[in-house]
């Protein structure tokens, strides 16, 4: 997991094959950038490389994924939560 353009470069460095941008479960909601916030550096700091950047935290609906893959991500992940209630 990255949350920030230098941890990417680190993480390619390291020979990763994908990144998940996020907020680590919302535990570092006020020491960090927001992921969608974090995202475009992230995706710059890997550019040329064959990494995959993916997103997770603060995806709530579909407009949330709609601009992560607007913005470079190749997949977003969400919890349980912001879908179930579509059920209930």
């Amino acid at each position: 997991m990255s949350s920030s353009a230098e941890s990417a470069r680190e993480a390619v460095a390291a020979g990763v094959q994908g990144i998940i941008v996020s907020a680590h479960g919302g535990r570092q909601l006020d020491g960090l950038q927001a992921p969608i916030e974090a995202l475009p550096a992230i995706l710059d700091a890997v550019r040329g490389s064959k990494v995959e950047v993916y997103m997770d935290g603060g995806i709530r609906s579909g407009r949330d994924v709609f601009k992560a893959i607007a913005l470079g991500a190749k997949a977003v992940f969400m919890g349980p939560t912001n879908y179930m209630g579509a059920y209930t």
